[in-house]
């Protein structure tokens, strides 16, 4: 068996990503509905949720910066659009790239350090 691998795709991120478990609420389909956020970044995130969300649908998400002693900070919300999609066990998982990145979301990722 012949295998090759192709070595001119080029890596896709621009910058890593920081794994995390944040409850965040999406949106797909017009409706807001409750997911876990795996990784994040200044350009995307990995997203677990309920339901099959098609490659290249809007999104929007809600991100809120961790506060010790269970606060919740400042919310931000985040458009993007699903670049991949796929069932993970009982779950579906979703990435999604954000044209832009906010600074609320600048300071979501501080608090997770």
């Amino acid at each position: 068996m012949n295998e090759t691998i192709d070595t001119s795709r080029s890596n896709r991120r621009i910058t890593a990503r920081k794994a995390c478990l944040l409850t965040v609420r999406y949106k797909a389909n017009g409706e807001w509905r409750p997911a876990t956020a795996m990784d994040i970044s200044p350009y995307g995130c990995r997203l677990r949720v309920g339901e099959d969300v098609p490659r290249g649908a809007a999104v929007a998400v809600i991100f809120e910066a961790p506060i010790r002693d269970g606060a919740k900070g400042a919310a931000v919300e985040v458009p993007g659009r699903a670049i991949w999609g796929r069932l993970e066990g009982l779950s579906f998982q979703v990435g999604v790239h954000f044209e832009d990145s906010p600074e609320g979301l600048l300071d979501v990722l501080a608090a997770l350090s």
